[in-house]
């Protein structure tokens, strides 16, 4: 039976809401048959600003510097499908998930296709009900687009994602959002089916001696990354 992982991010600097709705998402997701997931707070991570250096581009290599970024990018790189969440921070997400979308950059010349035909869904929260969470959806949304990631919203009515009203309240708050929670969960099944499906699709072509553009590049340097050396400088 196909197996697939799904990655839960929240990109929160405290505990609370986010990391709760995230969590939540992942358990739905677990619900569906051969998904597996694992869960990553970016809270408390040092993840440096891209500084333009174009190191990375030149060299062909993940980023030079070195924090934790390290550690999440190497799980988000295994994973199958991904569920990113955040407070909204005026009308997008915080500055710590941004910095980790910045420095996902070099993936693309180091493990050219690699993100093809995984999946991606988004959740913000805020302390208001109209308080900006589509648009910070919308720039969950633009980052995977922008790696080639196909984004589903959730069932009909999400449109951009899950978006909560936590009334500044923290986990009670988004606890107390039927609305909001009842997005949250559709949008975890439905980037577990999503994820599955592509997966169970490409093994089906694979086995037919099919394989998608782009794929062969990925699977030539997938050994190194499971392994731990990947190219960093």
């Amino acid at each position: 039976m196909t197996q697939v992982k799904i990655l839960g991010i929240s990109g929160s600097h405290r505990k609370g809401a986010t990391e709760f709705c995230v969590q939540e998402a992942l358990r739905m997701a677990e619900e569906v048959p051969g998904v597996t997931t694992e869960f990553v707070s970016l809270r408390g991570k040092t993840i440096a600003h891209c500084n333009h250096c174009n190191r990375c581009i030149r060299e062909k290599a993940l980023c030079h510097i070195e924090d934790d970024l390290q550690e999440v990018l190497e799980k988000f790189l295994q994973a199958d499908g991904y569920i990113i969440g955040t407070p909204v921070y005026q009308m997008s997400p915080t500055p710590l998930l941004q910095d980790f979308f910045s420095r996902v950059r070099p993936t693309f010349v180091v493990y050219p296709g690699v993100f093809i035909n995984r999946v991606g869904g988004a959740i913000a929260t805020g302390g208001t009900r109209h308080g900006g969470q589509e648009m910070t959806n919308l720039v969950i949304n633009n980052f995977f687009r922008t790696y080639e990631i196909l984004v589903t919203g959730g069932p009909g009515g999400n449109y951009s994602g899950a978006c909560v009203w936590t009334k500044d309240q923290k986990e009670q708050g988004a606890r107390d959002d039927e609305v909001g929670m009842t997005r949250v969960r559709g949008l975890g099944m439905r980037v577990a089916e999503a994820a599955l499906v592509l997966k169970a699709g490409r093994e089906a072509l694979a086995r037919e001696g099919i394989t998608l553009q782009q794929e062969d590049a990925w699977q030539t340097v997938k050994q190194r990354v499971e392994i731990g050396d990947a190219p960093t400088e």
